[in-house]
């Protein structure tokens, strides 16, 4: 497969990573573009099983370079919140509880240092496994297993913050 297939193949990944990480959707391009040169250069030395790994690496990382070259915090809340296919279907109440949650969720994640935000995006979100977090973020395992429960623990604490009654 061609770099420039592998990095469409890619694209994705790198963007949404890049946006969790700066919270902007601004920077999220701007830190994919810089991301995606750099796949792009190397994806090609990259074993086929880590490539996705790799890929949120980079995108990772140039978000994060972003964020201090730029030395400010990104702003409270994700700018693009993520589609639920299934919200489509719901009545109108349900449909503003429901988008009521996910702002109150996306608040708590946002309101996490690093590595804790990224480790709960890439494992509750993008879904990637154990293996691949930790390769990303160049943490051992049980580092990582330690750490993702801290940022669960913490991003529930912010949930019960924001929102006594939708947290049980």
């Amino acid at each position: 497969m061609s770099p420039d297939a592998l990095v469409r193949q890619h694209a994705d990944l790198v963007y949404r990573v890049a946006l969790r990480v700066s919270g902007s959707t601004d920077d999220a391009a701007d830190a994919a573009q810089d991301a995606l040169v750099k796949v792009w250069q190397k994806i090609g030395d990259v074993p086929a099983e880590r490539r996705s790994a790799w890929a949120a690496r980079v995108a990772r990382n140039a978000a994060l370079d972003l964020r201090r070259r730029r030395s400010v915090r990104p702003t409270p809340g994700w700018e693009e919140p993520i589609s639920d296919p299934a919200s489509a279907d719901l009545g109108p109440s349900r449909h503003a509880e429901v988008s009521e949650l996910r702002a109150n969720l996306e608040r708590a994640v946002d309101s996490l240092d690093e590595p804790y935000r990224s480790i709960l995006v890439l494992r509750e979100i993008e879904g990637f496994s154990y293996a691949d977090i930790a390769d990303t973020l160049s943490l051992p395992l049980n580092t990582l297993k330690v750490y993702l429960m801290r940022a669960r623990r913490r991003a529930r604490a912010a949930l019960t913050a924001a929102a006594p009654d939708l947290v049980p």
